[in-house]
Order: structure tokens, then C-alpha cells, then sequence
């Protein structure tokens, strides 16, 4: 080892009194001859009168990862305190101060060692005056470790949008821009917001004194703070990334995507009442449920004239005393009111003018109208919802869009899964985007909206043919965003014949695509992972109607064949039956013997949701016949 021995300072008139220098020799060591087990066959172990203690819970001596990231880059910038040991372990030296510093440095060492890289030494300082001296070397590494106090969260920002702008300023480049991040535990993109965290507030800091939010996260939480509920929602979601191993953050992501639509919500409820203030009309609190409200209190959407015309905000505001209006916070939208209608002389949408004194037709009318007003809503409310989650997740595509690597064996197979599928016909307009528009967004090509065809073809020229896969896949990522992602792809396939009004089962590839970007860490909202439950459950019906066809279909075939079996045909029958091309099973002793099961047939009209029965007073035979023969003479057709 190397040793640099300090000098005494000198003794002179002026300081004939003062203490003299530190004592100590200035060496450096290797951090594999430190033995964490405290062994006696390496140079140096910890002391055993080293304040810090190895524990089951609460390990004070255990490095963090940022500090072990931080050795790895610079090394040990502190030198450790150590003394020579006595007894068994003569020949030893002890830390005093240092432990964790120096486990940091034997762990990065050991690592650099299995890769085949060089690591760096440790300074340290060798106390000969503590050697034997057991209370003194205690007492030293108590006042190392009760008098040192962490440097607050905002000095640690302020020092770190120093030396951002010291990097940008120079622009360092990326390598050591990594390497300088490391070296304070903090990775690149922290580096690039430390200026943001540096400008937080003491009282934002205090809210989220105690939390484990890096400087990332700091950041988009100052975004928020605002917004009820904003941290709690935001630790929920870095909990579950943690536990997924998610990281890529994609509940994090998609919990601020939640937070800041909430936050524009608010600042557009806000100068809605600003305007409505303004303009003087009363503004009333938000019901769900506006039939209990005393008194009676109704949206116009739910309410005609005495005469049954629907009437306008701007026509009932000309004309009733009633009128008023609310926020719908959902859609931070103006919902205009009429109070007390039924004494403004208003009726209820669909309500007939004299229902005669029977007040339960009204009742069921009214639970009818409300049920369709709820059915609308809903419809309203996932509308928005699901247009809200894209800008987040077409952001999540873009990310991984971004990759310089190799396409994952997943991505390549879904890349070529939907262009092997396809019919070569590429919609190129659809959802309201341009395919070149989509192609854009995820490439980061703004050029790609206005010339596809030609930037495409410079896009491939600078490419690597290793990215081919992920231009393929922003490709694919467009067909599906633009085809299978609408605003309203939660309620299913529309109806091919009755219109987009009547919905089938939620579209597969709508659930194959949300399924993919949350296994490549995407974190779906709460419309996307209801829309996947209800696939689910259509799935399972589904299943269970197939079973249930099947099963009948065997029975069916079981009694005929059990009914041939009884009732073999004669050969006369059977050379007919070969002549004709068609098999004759003797229909009328079998109908008199065998009678298949009624089943109720479901409309599949959702106009007539009655059921018919399996049997019916008309023949198959005789319907036929009545379509084809043409009516007699003197008879009425």
C-alpha cells in the first residue's frame, strides 16, 4: 500500500501552545483486502468498536445502491478512519469511521473484477494513536456518525441544478453527463429537472417529507400538488411499479396522465364559474341524481314544454324564472337547470300530459327515462375517459418507439402476426388521423404528416436495420390506435346492421392491443381495465353458450341415431333414398316417436326482446309452399 506521511505542523513562538496536527498516515488500500465477515486472513476488517452494528432490522452498516452507483464512478472522495488491531487479529487494521463507505467500494470492486473492468482504491487514514485505546476509538466513530447531519432535500436540489447547468452549459457529453449522475446516485433524466425540484416551495417539500419520491417524480408531483388526493394517488402508483418490477413506470405514468386531465377539469370548472358569475345566473352544487332534489331541480335535456317541445338554454333563460345552472365535474361542462319545473310548468321528457291518475305508469316511465339518462351518461363519461388515457399511452409508444435495440421476440411477432393477416389495404385515414399523422407521433418525424411517402423512404435510408423493427411496429401501433382505440372501442363492435348504437362484444384486437402495452409496462386506466374485465366476461359467456350449443347438438344426434337404430329403413328405402341423393329416415313414425326438445330462440333483434318457441302451429314444409305457390283463382292473396 501507498503511505504519505502528514507533516507535523511547525513549532514556532506564535503557536508554542497549539495542538499538534492530526495524527495519522495517509494510505491507500484495496478494497478486496476489506473482509465485511470480520475474518482474520484479510488486511482489513471492521472494528469491533465501530459504532455502527451489522443488524436483523434497521442494518445502518448496509450501503444504498445510490451510494454503491456513486463508488463505481468516483470512487471513495472521503478517506476512512482506521487503527491498528491487537491480539488474534495483530497485523490487522480496524475502521473507525467508514464502514459503509468502504463495503460500497469492496462491493463495486468485486463486480468490476467479474467483468473484467479496473476499479479504485480507497483512501484511508491510520490512526497508530487510537491502537489499543478502545474507548477513545468508540467515542470517535460516535461523534462521526451523531453529529453528522444529512443535507436537506432542497440543498441536495440546489447543488444539483448547479452542476446542470454547469453540464448543459458545457455541453458534457452524454457518457460523462451518466457518469456525473451516478456519481450523485441520480440518473440523467433526474439531472435534467433538478432545476425544477430546486424551485419547490418549502411547504410542497414539507407534504412530501418522508416519501421516496425521486427527482423525476418530485417534479411531476409539484405538476399536481394542486389536485386532491394528488400523493396519495401518486405512492399508490409507485408502490404498485415497485412491486411489478415495472421500470418503465407505466402506473406512475399513467396515474399522472389521471392527475393532470383532473387538474385541467378544475381549471376549466373554475372559469366556468367565473362566466357564470358574471353573466348572473345562480349556480346550484352537482347532484347524480337529481330526483331527489328539493326542490324539484332537473336538467332541460330532461324536460319538455307544457306542450312537449324541448326547449334551449338561451330560450328558457328568455322565459323562466327557474332557470340555473351547474358544473357536471366529470366533463367540467355547464348543465343548465330549471328549478322547481313542475310549478314553471315543465313536463319530464316522454311523460304523456294527463297519465289519467294512475301513478304507477309514471313511476315506471320515470325509472325508464332515468335509466336511459344514467345509460347516457355513462356513455359520455367513458367516452371521455377513454379519450383522455391516449395522450398517455400513445407517449408509452413513443417511448418504446425510441429503443435503439433490438425488437423484443413478442414485438417482432406481433409486427408480423397483423401484416401477415392484413389484405395489404392499409386505411389510411381513419379515427380522424392521417396514418402519416400517427406515424409522426411516434417516430418524432413531423415531416412524416405532410410528405409520408417520401420522408418514409429517407426515414428508412438513415435508419439502422436493426430500428426496422420498431418503425415497423409504430406501423402497426397506428392501425391499431387509429382502428381498434376509438373513443368509444369500450363498448364493443358496433352492429353491423342496426348501427353503431347497438354494440356486440368488445373488439379482440382492442384487447389484445391493451393487453401488449401493459406486459411492456404500460399502466391502463380504470376504463381500460374495465373494458378487458367486460371482455372477459363475454369471453367466458361465450364459452359457456358454445358448450351449451354443443351439448344440445350432441344429444340430438344421440336420439336420431338411437331412433335409426330402432327403426332401420328397408332396402327399397335406402336404394330411393341413394337415387334421390337424400336420406330417408321415415319422418312421420319419427315424429310420432321422437319429439326434439322446444328451446325459447332469442330475438337478436334488440327492437322485439320477446322470445318465440322452439315449436310453432306452422310447418317449415307448409311455409314453403305458402311462398311458392301462387293463390288461386277468386282467392285473396
Amino acid at each position: 500500500m501507498t503511505v504519505t506521511q502528514t507533516e507535523q505542523t511547525e513549532q514556532t513562538p506564535e503557536n508554542e501552545a497549539a495542538e499538534p496536527a492530526v495524527f495519522g498516515r495517509l494510505v491507500a488500500i484495496d478494497p478486496l483486502d476489506f473482509d465485511p465477515d470480520g475474518g482474520t486472513e484479510k488486511l482489513v476488517i471492521v472494528d469491533p468498536f465501530n459504532h455502527r452494528k451489522k443488524r436483523k432490522e434497521g442494518d445502518t452498516t448496509e450501503p444504498d445502491p445510490a451510494l454503491i452507483a456513486s463508488v463505481e464512478e468516483v470512487g471513495v472522495q472521503q478517506a476512512i478512519i482506521l487503527r491498528p488491531q491487537e491480539g488474534e487479529r495483530d497485523g490487522q487494521l480496524g475502521i473507525v469511521i467508514g464502514q459503509r463507505r468502504t463495503l460500497a467500494a469492496y462491493r463495486a470492486a468485486t463486480k468490476a473484477v467479474e467483468e473484467g473492468r479496473e476499479y479504485l482504491k480507497v483512501p484511508a487514514i491510520i490512526r497508530d494513536d487510537l491502537k489499543g485505546v478502545d474507548d477513545e476509538a468508540l467515542t470517535v466513530s460516535m461523534v462521526e456518525n451523531l453529529h453528522r447531519r444529512q443535507a436537506s432535500r432542497q440543498d441536495d436540489a440546489d447543488a444539483a441544478e448547479q452542476l446542470a447547468i454547469l453540464v448543459n452549459a458545457k455541453r458534457v457529453p452524454k457518457a460523462r453527463k451518466r457518469r456525473l449522475a451516478a456519481a450523485i446516485g441520480r440518473t440523467e433524466e433526474e439531472l435534467d429537472v433538478a432545476h425544477k425540484v430546486a424551485q419547490m416551495d418549502a411547504e410542497t417539500l414539507k407534504k412530501v417529507q418522508g416519501v421516496e419520491f425521486d427527482w423525476v417524480e418530485l417534479s411531476d408531483y409539484d405538476e399536481v400538488k394542486d389536485v386532491s388526493g394528488a400523493k396519495d394517488a401518486l405512492q399508490e402508483a409507485k408502490t404498485k411499479d415497485e412491486q411489478e418490477g415495472n421500470a418503465k413506470r407505466g402506473a406512475w405514468k399513467t396515474a399522472m396522465q389521471g392527475l393532470r386531465a383532473k387538474k385541467a377539469r378544475a381549471e376549466r370548472t373554475k372559469t366556468l364559474m367565473a362566466e357564470l358569475a358574471e353573466q348572473k345566473v345562480e349556480v346550484l352544487r352537482w347532484s347524480w341524481n337529481w330526483s331527489y332534489a328539493t326542490p324539484p331541480v332537473r336538467p332541460l335535456e330532461d324536460l319538455v314544454s307544457s306542450i312537449g317541445n324541448p326547449m334551449s338554454a338561451q330560450g328558457h333563460s328568455e322565459t323562466c324564472d327557474g332557470h340555473a345552472a351547474t358544473i357536471d365535474p366529470d366533463e367540467a361542462e355547464v348543465v343548465w337547470l330549471c328549478v322547481d319545473w313542475k310549478k314553471q310548468g315543465h313536463r319530464l321528457s316522454g311523460d304523456t300530459q294527463d297519465s289519467g291518475g294512475d301513478a304507477e305508469p309514471d313511476e315506471e316511465a320515470a325509472a325508464k327515462a332515468e335509466a336511459e339518462r344514467e345509460a347516457r351518461r355513462r356513455v359520455k363519461v367513458n367516452n371521455l375517459a377513454w379519450k383522455e388515457a391516449r395522450p398517455g399511452r400513445e407517449a408509452h409508444i413513443a417511448d418504446m418507439c425510441k429503443d435503439k435495440g433490438e425488437a423484443p421476440a413478442d414485438v417482432k411477432d406481433l409486427i408480423m402476426r397483423t401484416l401477415l393477416a392484413s389484405d395489404g389495404h392499409y386505411q389510411h385515414y381513419v379515427g380522424g388521423q392521417h396514418h402519416g399523422e400517427m406515424l409522426a407521433k411516434f417516430l418524432g418525424e413531423e415531416r412524416l404528416a405532410r410528405r409520408p411517402k417520401d420522408v418514409i423512404a429517407a426515414l428508412l435510408k438513415k435508419t439502422a436495420s436493426k430500428r426496422y423493427w420498431w418503425v415497423l411496429f409504430a406501423h402497426v401501433a397506428g392501425m391499431y390506435e387509429a382502428e381498434h382505440m376509438q373513443d368509444d372501442a369500450w363498448r364493443g363492435e358496433p352492429h353491423y346492421h342496426h348501427g353503431p348504437s347497438v354494440r356486440g362484444d368488445v373488439r379482440a384486437a382492442t384487447v389484445e392491443w391493451i393487453t401488449f402495452l401493459k406486459e411492456h409496462g404500460y399502466g391502463l386506466t380504470e376504463v381500460e381495465e374495465e373494458t378487458l374485465a367486460t371482455a372477459e366476461r363475454e369471453a367466458e359467456a361465450n364459452a359457456e353458450r358454445a358448450a351449451e350449443e354443443k351439448r344440445r347438438k350432441e344429444e340430438r344426434e344421440a336420439a336420431r341415431a338411437k331412433w335409426q337404430a330402432e327403426n332401420p329403413a328397408s332396402d327399397e328405402d335406402e336404394e330411393e333414398g341413394d337415387e334421390d341423393g337424400e336420406e330417408d329416415y321415415q319422418y312421420d313414425d319419427m315424429d310420432e316417436e321422437y319429439e326434439e326438445p322446444a328451446e325459447a330462440v332469442e330475438s337478436t333483434d334488440p327492437e322485439t326482446e320477446t322470445e318465440t318457441e322452439g315449436d310453432t302451429d306452422v310447418e317449415p314444409d307448409e311455409v314453403e309452399e305458402s311462398e311458392d305457390v301462387p293463390a288461386e283463382d277468386g282467392e285473396q292473396e
